[in-house]
């Protein structure tokens, strides 16, 4: 439902929300990354509430410019987030960032960012490499192990995994524990037991209180209304 002009000559497209009963004066601003499917009705649907319970603005950019899969085709899936290189994706936050400081009911100076799977790596890349001004929050995301890569934060860092996830095992995901705390990064890293990846689908989970979808949803909205309050 937003458009956006790309330096680079093409258009973004993003879904935005705000909060149905929305705050006086600017915002605090929530950019949220989609998983490898792309930017569909589960992502909108969690930008929805996530823009009322925190009263904030939600902007979810469409990073695969266009392209979705659907189940069962993962293979596309996997190529579209194999195929969209990191300073790409960098570059259009960049400009949807731009976009809404230039709003009067937008505050672009207080943001998050927040992804989920395909979308968390990209969160963690993009707040590493190009806003390490903003919070980042990390469901289930390829994290980062590199200290001096993750020293640039200047913002807190929520990390939430599954401890049954095979493609971001325990290990990874301690080492990236470890790699936090000596870079003195203020961070909240969980692993949920008897879960997997990507265990947090949709929001029909969150409305049924299912566990652990709902501790980590709380915990999550914890983390961004605090770091907003600031």
């Amino acid at each position: 439902n937003t458009k956006i002009a790309g330096t680079g000559g093409h258009e973004i497209l993003a879904y935005t929300a705000r909060p149905t009963n929305a705050p006086t004066g600017p915002l605090p601003v929530l950019v949220l990354l989609h998983e490898f499917f792309g930017l569909t009705e589960a992502i909108t649907a969690k930008a929805a509430a996530l823009a009322d319970e925190l009263g904030c603005v939600v902007v979810a950019p469409d990073t695969f410019r266009g392209e979705t899969a659907r189940l069962p085709n993962i293979p596309k899936a996997i190529w579209l987030a194999l195929s969209t290189p990191t300073e790409r994706v960098n570059a259009d936050l960049d400009d949807v960032l731009r976009f809404f400081d230039a709003r009067d009911d937008a505050d672009a100076s207080n943001v998050a960012v927040m992804g989920f799977c395909y979308g968390g790596g990209k969160a963690l890349r993009y707040t590493t490499q190009a806003r390490a001004d903003a919070a980042t929050v990390v469901f289930y995301g390829n994290p980062v192990s590199d200290t001096a890569e993750l020293g640039r934060l200047r913002a807190p860092l929520l990390g939430v995994f599954g401890a049954n996830d095979p493609q971001i095992p325990a290990p990874v995901v301690d080492k990236f524990r470890e790699a936090l705390a000596s870079a003195g990064v203020e961070h909240d890293v969980v692993s949920y037991d008897n879960v997997g990846h990507a265990f947090w689908s949709d929001m029909g989970q969150i409305e049924r209180e299912e566990s652990p979808q709902i501790d980590a949803y709380r915990r999550a909205t914890a983390f961004l209304r605090e770091y907003f309050a600031r």
